[in-house]
């Protein structure tokens, strides 16, 4: 009996879609890039691109891809490891990380972020010193 699939590797190339309408309970891992239009109740794990479309809505500990766009609602920490823009039609609740954010006028963002590779500073260096 073979077994589902042949044994291949994923297509990196591939394209995740859940469209508006569908609701999943769960967490989601894909290999290419995804488009969620749906509902997702539960972590999203993207190896590719992620876009959030503006009726989306996304409830979880944790939303992960390499760049980010965000039209519809996040409720969850949200970690892009390239670029997260977060667009005017857009709500995001929860801590964000990337290396670049992009929140247009209208967004509602509530939460913290950090951008940019995470460095401690130098012992050496304190507030207030020149």
């Amino acid at each position: 009996m073979a077994v589902l699939g042949g044994g291949r590797k994923p297509n990196p190339a591939a394209l995740t879609y859940v469209s508006e309408g569908s609701e999943i309970e769960g967490n989601l891992k894909a290999a290419g890039s995804a488009r969620i239009d749906g509902k997702v109740k539960g972590s999203i794990i993207v190896e590719g691109d992620l876009e959030v479309g503006n009726n989306a809505h996304i409830e979880g500990e944790q939303v992960k891809a390499n760049n980010i766009i965000v039209h519809g609602q996040i409720n969850a920490q949200v970690i892009a490891s390239g670029k997260l823009h977060i667009t005017k039609s857009a709500r995001v609740e929860g801590d964000v990380r990337a290396m670049s954010l992009d929140v247009e006028a209208g967004a509602v963002f509530v939460g913290r972020s950090q951008t940019g590779e995470p460095r401690a500073l130098p012992q050496s260096t304190k507030a207030g010193q020149s």
